[in-house]
């Protein structure tokens, strides 16, 4: 049965992890601030964050979690293009 917790708890445990610590889809869609239906569709859609698969677990490496987000800079509107 899978804990859930809430998304403070989540941000502050990923902000005190390592660069080398893993993470499942739950942390990383409250740190992308996005829901795990998001991140299970970036996955079959073949984007998104990278993730190690171990066996039938889906694990995102704290580094590749904020390279991906300093590629996807917060934009304020979408007509503004990258």
């Amino acid at each position: 049965m899978k804990s859930e917790k809430s998304r403070i708890e989540l941000l502050s445990e990923f902000d005190a992890a390592p660069a080398s610590a893993l993470f499942d889809q739950q942390a990383v869609a409250a740190v992308r601030g996005c829901s795990e239906a998001t991140m299970e569709r970036d996955r079959w859609a073949g984007g998104g964050v990278p993730f190690l698969k171990i066996g039938r677990l889906v694990r995102y490496r704290k580094s590749d979690v904020l390279a991906w987000l300093e590629d996807h800079p917060i934009r304020q509107s979408t007509s503004k293009t990258a």
